[in-house]
């Protein structure tokens, strides 16, 4: 195979190509992250401390939760948190290898454009799935009992879906500043409030009037109440339902959900995909 096509040129045509392309650089960035150990660790923790500072500290001062046990409340939004923060790995590692020369050295080569950060996205799912894990082993050693395991494992897989939507996002962003410090700086004054002022950690009834409508109706919200309802299953009775999930069942919120993660999806990726073009020329 040549590799003397003009930069941007993609070595084949339909999904196969691509796939196999992604796979490829998914593979390199599996690797890459196994060689920086501090990165594990900090992925390995993390998780681990946040579920015991509010398990712990946080825990006793919070009330009005209808009864529901704050641990089997806190695990949900503790790991949309989780996987929000995790994500951001990819416009890290996306704005380093920009600044590195790697991704133009990637451009002069036949290969398909959403490889470069497909294969990141890949990568940091597979990641955030071991911290996923790693959080609900905590949970279950602070005292989480999820009621439907099955439920569980639909909202893992719920929370992985929009991980992995939420990257694209951050991949985005790392292709336009190209720096791992302007991405941290651009990102956080998104992600903080997205994750604060929701139902992660506290019912949104008992935040101020002006903030309820936001906090209930934005993304974050929907996917930790989607996950926190299949987690729960039938203990969560009527009127924790109203208070604590706005009423909805288990099903609409599901709905809702997937319909916000695949519409940033569809956004953020057809994005990434342009604005990788337009690097190219």
């Amino acid at each position: 195979m040549s590799t003397t096509s003009r930069p941007g040129d993609a070595g084949g045509s339909g999904p196969l190509w691509a796939l196999r392309d992604t796979q490829a650089m998914a593979v390199r960035n599996l690797r890459r992250l196994t060689r920086q150990p501090e990165q594990i660790v900090f992925n390995l923790i993390s998780p681990i401390m946040f579920v015991l500072l509010f398990r712990y500290v946080f825990g006793g001062a919070i009330q009005g939760l209808e009864d529901l046990d704050y641990v089997n409340y806190l695990i949900p939004g503790i790991a949309v948190q989780t996987v929000l923060f995790s994500a951001g790995v990819t416009g890290f590692a996306l704005a380093e290898d920009m600044q590195k020369g790697f991704v133009d050295r990637l451009r002069s080569l036949p290969m398909s454009r959403s490889a470069v950060f497909g294969g990141r996205v890949y990568a940091d799912s597979i990641n955030n799935a071991v911290g996923l894990g790693i959080l609900v082993a905590t949970g279950f050693a602070v005292g989480f009992r999820p009621s439907d395991p099955f439920g569980l494992l639909l909202a893992m897989l719920l929370l992985l879906l929009f991980a992995l939507a939420v990257s694209l996002g951050y991949a985005l962003i790392g292709l336009t500043v190209r720096s791992a410090e302007a991405v941290n700086a651009a990102t956080f004054p998104i992600i903080f409030p997205l994750t604060f002022a929701s139902s992660a950690f506290v019912p949104v009834e008992t935040m101020p009037d002006w903030l309820q409508g936001f906090a209930t109706h934005q993304p974050v919200s929907v996917v930790i109440n989607a996950a926190r309802s299949l987690i729960l299953g039938d203990d969560v009775t009527a009127p924790q339902r109203e208070f604590l999930l706005a009423g909805q069942d288990t099903t609409s919120l599901v709905l809702q959900s997937l319909a916000w993660t695949l519409g940033i999806a569809l956004v953020f990726g057809l994005l990434c995909t342009r604005k990788y073009r337009s690097l190219s020329r």
